[in-house]
């Protein structure tokens, strides 16, 4: 069985006397999705370009889709992004700057905006503000994703409480997830990762954003790992959880209201030499720590920010 929901809808204008005015507030596009098989958890896999992406988990068998729209353009600044619709005049002696490969202008952008000038004169301009919603279900499968270029698009997702994620956002958005059982994989490229009294195993990873996470339980025979380049990680585990963490902040400290039983752990990597190259060994340094007895591994990495692994109270 297979349900498939495509949602494209388009600028909502309200007509008044004289020139029309256009609503500032837009209701969100919303989609129920129907599972093939309510008995049986889901996995839900989501993808955004802009924008952030709120999951929360609920007693229902359908997972429910909202995506809004932000009012505001997103200026262009690099490749691929769209020019904010106000143009300020151009004098037509401004010479043409310099083409900059994967910068902030390309060949020709300057003449098209005086172009679009010229054509557009004395004319109104009518925002465009469709999220792009796409929706697909499949064996329980079900993948989201959005397609804006000219604004960031948020979504909330209601989930049933057993379902597994598979979360991906780049720019312009948080990921949070809140009160979710499953297996949960979580990427972020540009900002911060909050998950809240989640369940089972996490794997999370951003680029520039804090990564916290409080645990209601944590599944006991899986290893997890959480990861950032700049932020902090702040991890709450149950009190009796059983694991092995090994931690590595290369720039900051970590610290844990758990009693350790630690052991520093030069891991050691060695590249064969090949004919004509070079023989290389090289040191990875973490510090591994046992609470309550050890478990399975647990990993903490951060190269600028601190490592905080809590005991709930």
């Amino acid at each position: 069985m297979k349900t498939y929901a495509r949602i494209v809808i388009g600028t909502i204008l309200i007509l008044a006397a004289g020139w029309p005015a256009l609503a500032q507030e837009q209701a969100p596009e919303r989609a129920v999705v129907p599972l093939s098989n309510p008995a049986k958890p889901a996995l839900v896999e989501v993808e955004t370009m802009r924008g952030g992406i709120t999951i929360k988990g609920y007693e229902g068998k359908e997972v429910i889709v909202e995506a809004r729209t932000r009012e505001k353009l997103i200026a262009r600044s690099t490749e691929g992004t769209t020019p904010a619709p106000a143009l300020a005049p151009i004098p037509p002696d401004t010479p043409e700057p310099p083409v900059m490969r994967g910068g902030r202008f390309r060949d020709g952008d300057r003449e098209r905006d005086k172009d679009k000038q010229a054509k557009a004169a004395g004319m109104k301009l009518i925002p465009l503000a469709s999220s792009g919603l796409s929706i697909e279900e499949e064996n329980n499968v079900v993948t989201i994703s959005t397609e804006s270029w000219k604004r960031a698009v948020d979504l909330v997702i209601q989930v049933p409480f057993s379902s597994s994620l598979n979360l991906h956002a780049q720019n312009d958005g948080d990921i949070r997830v809140e009160n979710v059982s499953g297996e949960i994989e979580v990427e972020n490229l540009n900002g911060p990762e909050t998950l809240v009294n989640v369940s089972g195993t996490v794997v999370a990873s951003t680029m520039n954003g804090d990564v916290t996470v409080s645990f209601a339980k944590i599944a006991a025979d899986k290893p997890m790992s959480f990861s950032t380049m700049n932020g902090d990680i702040d991890i709450t585990f149950p009190a009796d959880v059983k694991a092995t963490v090994r931690m590595k902040s290369e720039r900051g400290e970590v610290y844990s209201d758990f009693d350790m039983n630690l052991k520093q752990d030069v891991a050691k990597k060695e590249e064969p030499r090949r004919e004509g190259g070079k023989y290389q060994i090289s040191f990875d340094r973490s510090v591994v720590g046992a609470i309550n007895g050890g478990g399975p591994e647990i990993q903490f990495s951060t190269f600028n920010g601190d490592i905080y692994i809590r005991k709930k109270k």
